[in-house]
């Protein structure tokens, strides 16, 4: 699996912002310089715990920090909360911290216990501004357009190609595009054992072994429409100047 993905990111030049779980640098600090010496990778902070019911707490979001710095040896610009939950306060806490970026926001629908409903936000990055005069850009994680399907490796595997590939045909990707993948992704249907069941499991198993020929295939389409590959800091300069629509914290839902 390893091979495999660092043999794709490299054949399409991707620049790839990771998302740790910052108690991973501790345990696979090793593995995680191994991967960055063999691709174009930058890590950002995804919590400390990835525990979904406590995901921007002062405490997650101060000891994120922390291990980032010490493992890469400068602070976050940005930040990514589990399964998209940020809240008012976490924003806060991102903003008393210095953190440049947020890349929560699900702009789309989901159900369950972790579900959002998030059609209000926009499928662009936006500002989010204090009267304390603090801000930072948000980086929605992108939806296809009109539809709001997440443009994400497991809603692909999910629909199967030929009908997301029809989706983006009819509806496209904003300018800025973010594709989400996780590690599972490409390897959650050869787990034995599975302690995921249900929709859930059965969802996260779809298309088991054309996991990367699926993700081969969004890279593609995004380079035959002209995307550049940057990181997301890289982003982040391109826009942080420019006239974002403007979210104010203090109203924040």
């Amino acid at each position: 699996y390893f091979e495999r993905y660092v043999s794709i990111i490299n054949k399409y030049n991707v620049k790839l912002t990771m998302f740790t779980v910052t108690r991973l640098f501790d345990s696979y600090g090793d593995l995680l310089h191994k991967l960055a010496s063999r691709i174009p990778l930058e890590f950002s902070a995804h919590s400390h715990t990835h525990d979904p019911h406590n995901a921007c707490s002062l405490d997650e979001v101060q000891k994120s920090q922390a291990a980032y710095e010490e493992f890469n040896g400068g602070k976050p610009l940005g930040y990514r909360a589990p399964i998209g939950r940020i809240d008012k306060d976490g924003l806060g806490h991102l903003l008393d911290h210095g953190f440049e970026y947020d890349a929560s926001v699900y702009p789309s629908v989901r159900p369950g216990e972790f579900g959002y409903f998030n059609l209000h936000m926009p499928n662009m990055p936006f500002r989010i501004t204090r009267k304390d005069s603090k801000s930072l850009v948000e980086f929605p994680f992108t939806s296809i357009e009109t539809v709001r399907i997440v443009f994400a490796l497991s809603y692909a595997k999910l629909l199967g190609w030929t009908g997301y590939s029809l989706l983006i045909r009819l509806f496209g990707l904003p300018r800025i595009t973010l594709l989400l993948s996780h590690p599972h992704d490409f390897y959650f249907g050869n787990i034995p054992n599975k302690t995921v069941g249900g929709l859930e499991g059965f969802a996260m198993a779809r298309n088991t072994g054309k996991e990367f020929e699926i993700f081969e295939k969004m890279l593609q389409t995004l380079q035959k429409h002209g995307y550049e590959f940057v990181y997301l800091s890289e982003a982040y300069q391109q826009v942080k100047n420019t006239d974002l629509k403007t979210f104010a914290w203090e109203d924040w839902k």
